[in-house]
């Protein structure tokens, strides 16, 4: 069984995150096969040389992602699927790219190497849960706690479960606040199951701790920095996908790559003319995230530009998001668009004055280009999805949708 460690992000200039999870599958008896880091921008010698002295690293630059192109040229000569999964959609002088075109290359690396479960982290996620010291004093109310990250998933992985997820320990997005029409910006943003979260944010203060008892559930909601997946649910699964829009010449990228994978793994699905229930487990171990690259100090929404700059591109995000994953449940587009534009006018009118910072306002606009290019989305996930469906036929020697699910990749590829 071959397990690898993938990661997403402009540009490797620090190696102290992606080392903490190397030295703790060394640390707990786990053994990587190998660690591929999709990157934009040009990386830091000194740091990849330091990473590749612990591990093979493959890194993917997404502008030119020539071993995926070699191996896929073999497969599609003409390009039937290839350019669609393997170019990337759009340039960027920032190294703006999709979240799900990076995270979908680092699947097909993977897979293309012959990897059986690959893990999923962030830049800013490290193998070690928040957890709260009952009675603390403030400044000494909590601690850190190293925890065997990759055992965790597999102990699931190798029992019943296709993936496995968990939410994070540390300052979750929505930071402390306290302002009126709150409820409104969620509706407007569809993160309404949030809102009892967010409206008594002045007790919790914005944290998420580790919980002492361990609750272990399905899941249809999958975090790209604290999952596992055996790569032959690919199979049967869609890839990660996102897209992007353009506002007032500032291109912007949408959320959710991971939605349309999470609610195909919860549900029963039907794809490459198969169906079959795929099980999502939520392991009840919640990694801490250093949402606002700042932690422990707490995020202030209502006066640091910083917070709010993270915040206002938390929302450019989501309503991106949102007319894909609308089509995808199913719902009625015209109706909801009217709905949450109505609530988010007034949510982020508020946002607005509670932070002195008109910015929040232009959000609107976002909303409205957004949903304007829901045509565009849609376009874009079908024939991704087409392309992915090609592949995999492809890559697992997927003939008239007969899949041998006890067989690895790993046993395809090398074989």
């Amino acid at each position: 069984m071959k397990i690898a460690l993938g990661m997403i992000v402009p540009r490797l200039s620090s190696c102290v995150e992606i080392m903490s999870f190397i030295d703790n599958a060394s640390r707990y008896g786990h053994e990587l096969d190998c660690v591929i880091v999709a990157h934009s921008q040009t990386n830091d010698s000194a740091v990849v040389k330091s990473i590749r002295e612990k591990v093979t690293l493959h890194l993917i630059d997404v502008m030119n992602p020539e071993f995926c192109f070699e191996k896929l040229t073999r497969l599609d000569s003409r390009g039937s699927f290839r350019d669609r999964l393997l170019r990337c959609p759009v340039a960027s002088d920032r190294g703006l790219v999709p979240y799900g075109f990076n995270r979908s290359l680092v699947v097909i690396e993977a897979i293309l190497r012959g990897i059986d479960i690959l893990f999923f982290t962030d830049s800013d996620v490290v193998p070690s849960v928040l957890k709260k010291v009952e009675g603390g004093q403030l400044g000494n109310e909590q601690f850190v706690e190293d925890i065997d990250f990759f055992g965790v998933h597999l102990n699931h992985l190798n029992t019943r479960s296709d993936a496995t997820t968990g939410e994070y320990s540390g300052y979750n997005i929505l930071p402390l606040a306290q302002f009126d029409h709150m409820e409104d910006l969620l509706f407007g943003v569809q993160k309404e199951g949030m809102l009892d979260y967010w409206q008594t944010s002045s007790e919790h203060r914005g944290l998420v701790y580790q919980p002492d008892d361990i609750v272990v559930k399905p899941s249809n909601k999958v975090l790209g920095g604290n999952m596992a997946i055996h790569l032959d649910s690919f199979s049967k699964l869609p890839p990660f996908f996102s897209s992007t829009y353009v506002y007032n010449d500032e291109l912007f990228l949408c959320r959710g790559e991971d939605t349309g994978l999470g609610i195909a793994l919860a549900s029963e699905f039907t794809f490459l003319g198969g169906k079959g229930k795929f099980n999502c487990t939520d392991i009840g171990i919640y990694p801490l995230h250093d949402t606002f690259k700042s932690h422990p100090v707490e995020p202030d929404l209502k006066n640091d530009i910083n917070i709010q700059q993270r915040f206002y591109y938390a929302l450019t995000g989501w309503v991106g998001r949102n007319p894909l994953l609308n089509f995808i449940l199913g719902n009625d587009l015209t109706s909801i668009r009217e709905f949450q534009r109505e609530r988010l006018a007034v949510g982020l009118d508020s946002l607005s004055t509670y932070t002195s910072n008109p910015k929040f306002k232009s959000v609107l606009g976002n909303f409205d280009e957004s949903w304007d290019n829901t045509d565009r989305y849609i376009s874009e996930y079908k024939q991704t999805l087409a392309a992915w469906h090609l592949f995999m036929k492809r890559v697992v020697k997927l003939v008239d949708s007969k899949y041998d699910a006890n067989i690895r990749h790993s046993e395809y590829i090398n074989n």
